[in-house]
């Protein structure tokens, strides 16, 4: 009865609250329209599968099931997926959700959406420890929300959609040890293993999170030595494995680097160092960010901005605020440090507005932008103030009106690049129920025979890998995209360059 009574007293005390606070209720509307948009995850956009996400895909279950990836390497630090090494740390929380779900591509894309909210969750927390408002929260999380640069990244089951997420953590745990007064040695083991996150997250941090690691001297200060060391310390040891895979693996991480850097052989370092800045300047370009993104449509589909006009304006008046109010904050320090280093790692490649190579500068962009929100959004605030923000949710609402259009009716479009006829085409690979067999060298048919099998819950035995010079059976199917037969087949089907074929090696 006791219980049933103090119940009966709490519902008119939370109905008072919404009722004399609305906004309560308008927040906490706006926070699951957020969740709910990130994790509608829509299988037609893109459309396909593409054949990074189905090698992840592949490996991922045979993990699940074996602790081996698609290639038989047990419990590998790094996975070969075709002249790449994809970092471990998505694909290995895949597993893991695998072993539960079972094989699936919406589960795929689904954790991507899941890592990309947790990162905007984690800002918005941010945004509150850092201004003591649920306004200015609240603010942060629906502008990482409708962000489409952040909201693409989550479609896609890459493993980058990790990194802005181990951005964040990082931060938060430096937020807190800055305002604990006291540099404990656990809060620096943390930044540590936040740091190894954002180098194992993806292959920019590979750079990434040494410059991050470097940045902590901005934070730090004299007199916090110990913590500094600490937090190195730890962050070398959790690299221990990586020098140990690079030992082993000449060249092995560094492979994606070489496939795309600018630097020709007998170019001066002074050319190089030129072009470098050319190239950051270009992708720090916030105006190209607003009006344009990335020209390639792996992530970013049509012609839109990846970024609202609010985002660059409030991280342009944030950083002014920072700058002339702040800079005695560590904090703020480490933030000013780490947004101007972020770039550095897509600069040195040959491709600008890389959106995967630049996925940690939207956040950041959005961590600069809080002191700006909170001089906008204070209780206290005047009436240009108040226009300000009414003229800033009028001009986000129109790009975000005018972004989903675009994103609606261009993303589906994207068949050629996911490669989205090659699912179709499976099914007629597998369908007579015999072993498809593919040439050792082809990996990118590989990739999708294999999480075809996968999908399809079929035994991996269905999936033949032929050795250097091998040729099948007679009659057998054979599969592939840019190895043609050594042997006399007939071809049965095709799509784009993928095309599946049957062996006629007797009468050859």
């Amino acid at each position: 009865m006791a219980d049933e009574s103090r119940q009966a007293r709490s519902r008119p005390a939370l109905l008072g609250v919404v009722v004399e606070r609305p906004g309560v209720l308008v927040a906490l509307g706006a926070l699951l329209a957020v969740a709910a948009f990130h994790l509608w995850v829509t299988p037609g956009n893109p459309p396909g599968f593409f054949r990074d996400e189905a090698s992840i895909s592949a490996s991922a279950h045979a993990l699940s099931e074996s602790l081996r990836d698609e290639r038989g390497a047990l419990l590998p630090l790094y996975l070969v997926s075709f002249e790449d090494y994809k970092s471990p740390i998505f694909v290995y929380v895949l597993a893991a959700v695998f072993r539960v779900t079972g094989p699936h591509a919406s589960v795929a894309r689904e954790l991507a959406a899941v890592s990309v909210l947790a990162a905007v969750v984690l800002l918005g927390l941010l945004a509150y420890r850092r201004t003591a408002s649920g306004r200015v929260a609240v603010a942060v999380v629906v502008l990482a929300g409708i962000t489409p640069w952040l909201y693409e990244l989550g479609r896609v089951a890459f493993e980058v959609t990790m990194l802005p997420l181990f951005v964040c953590a990082l931060l938060l745990l430096l937020d807190g040890a800055a305002r604990a007064g006291r540099h404990t040695a656990p809060r620096a083991l943390a930044v540590g293993v936040a740091l190894a996150a954002i180098t194992y997250s993806y292959a920019a941090g590979r750079l990434l999170g040494p410059l991050c690691a470097a940045a902590l001297l901005v934070f730090a200060g004299r007199g916090r030595w110990r913590w500094l060391a600490v937090a190195w310390g730890t962050y070398l040891a959790a690299l221990v494995p990586l020098g140990a895979y690079w030992v082993r693996h000449p060249g092995a991480l560094t492979a994606r680097y070489e496939a795309t850097t600018f630097v020709t052989e007998g170019q001066s370092g002074l050319g190089v160092g030129w072009e470098a800045v050319r190239n950051y300047l270009t992708d720090v370009s916030l105006w190209r960010w607003m009006v344009d993104g990335d020209p390639k449509p792996y992530v970013h589909a049509s012609d839109y901005g990846a970024l609202p006009a609010a985002v660059v304006l409030l991280a342009l008046v944030g950083t002014v605020v920072v700058l002339a109010r702040l800079r005695d904050d560590r904090w703020w320090r480490y933030v000013l440090a780490v947004t101007v280093l972020a770039p550095i790692p897509a600069a040195l490649t040959e491709d600008r507005l890389h959106q995967l190579r630049l996925a940690p500068l939207p956040m950041l962009l959005l961590v600069l932008g809080i002191p700006a929100l909170k001089l906008l959004l204070h209780p206290s605030r005047r009436a240009p103030a108040l226009a300000a923000a009414l003229g800033l949710c009028a001009l986000t609402v129109v790009q975000t009106v005018h972004w989903l259009d675009k994103y609606r009716e261009s993303g589906p479009g994207r068949v050629e690049l996911f490669e989205a006829g090659v699912a179709p085409l499976m099914e007629q690979v597998f369908a007579p129920g015999a072993p498809v067999h593919v040439d050792f060298d082809d990996h990118q048919a590989q990739a999708h025979l294999r999480w075809g099998a996968v999908a399809r819950g079929l035994p991996a035995s269905r999936v033949v890998v032929l050795p250097d010079g091998g040729v099948p059976p007679d009659g057998a199917l054979v599969f592939g995209r840019f190895q043609q037969c050594d042997y006399t087949c007939v071809e049965l089907a095709r799509w784009g360059d993928y095309w599946l074929a049957r062996a006629e090696v007797a009468a050859a």
